[in-house]
């Protein structure tokens, strides 16, 4: 598979056993808010994957997981405990980078791919967008600009035995780039649907609808927040799986 690499290293800080973009650790960046947070939140082992560790329970080991949104490595480096291949894709240079020197540093590089590039509907070039103020896990991909963006089923993937997706807003386009992997794979997916990422009067980009409409079924909402949802398609799903919490089919 190809890789997506570029020339000059972008500045990073390494925190615990986390290496993390520079952006990330401004003194002045929010009044020092945002410095304060990362140091706080990777000091106490990063992301709380309260919602990986429920699914990866109901599934069974091996195969090819997909991390769509990898960020700096945490659900990719538990995805090769379960797994046994990663691709993980990671967009922003800087976030890539930390990603890249993670994955090295935990002795995973044979196990987990990196790309940098944006998983979307198509191959095209796209832009990235941070808020003021705001973490680098919160960049969205919006419009066009010199970031690679790929479809999954584009990609040379193999079969696919999960499917994790966290792209602040655009899994629809995800999914759509991925219809044929899907329909071909049938594997779980796992995705985040947090309020306030993507417009909810936007039916037509509704990842919850147009999963279902591939024939996939909702086993409800995981984690704390309640905010990561897992479809499955019939046959798929192990028979001696716990279930989730079925709250809603979609987010409130």
């Amino acid at each position: 598979m190809q890789r997506f690499p570029f020339e000059n290293a972008a500045p990073l800080k390494k925190v615990n056993e986390f290496w993390v973009p520079d952006v990330d650790m401004g003194i002045l960046r929010r009044f020092g808010k945002n410095r304060r947070k990362t140091i706080r939140y990777y000091s106490e082992g990063g992301p709380k994957l309260d919602d990986l560790i429920e699914v990866l329970d109901m599934l069974p080991r091996g195969g090819v997981a997909v991390d769509g949104g990898a960020n700096v490595g945490a659900y990719a480096r538990k995805l090769a405990e379960h797994f046994d291949k990663v691709l993980a894709f990671e967009p922003a240079r800087d976030t890539f980078e930390a990603l890249q020197r993670n994955i090295e540093d935990w002795g995973l590089a044979e196990r987990v791919v990196t790309f940098n590039a944006a998983l979307t509907d198509s191959n095209r070039m796209v832009g990235m967008k941070l808020n003021w103020g705001r973490r680098s896990l919160s960049r969205r991909v919006e419009g066009s600009g010199n970031i690679q963006g790929v479809s999954l089923d584009s990609m040379d993937a193999g079969d696919i035995a999960f499917l994790k997706l966290d792209v602040e807003g655009s899994e629809y386009e995800a999914l759509v780039g991925a219809r044929e992997t899907l329909l071909r794979c049938r594997p779980p997916v796992l995705f985040e649907d947090k309020p306030g990422k993507r417009d909810l009067n936007d039916t037509e980009r509704d990842p919850h609808r147009y999963l279902l409409s591939l024939g996939a079924e909702s086993h409800g909402a995981f984690g704390r927040g309640k905010f990561d949802y897992l479809y499955t398609f019939p046959g798929a799903f192990p028979e001696n799986a716990a279930e989730g919490e079925p709250e809603s089919t979609e987010p409130a």
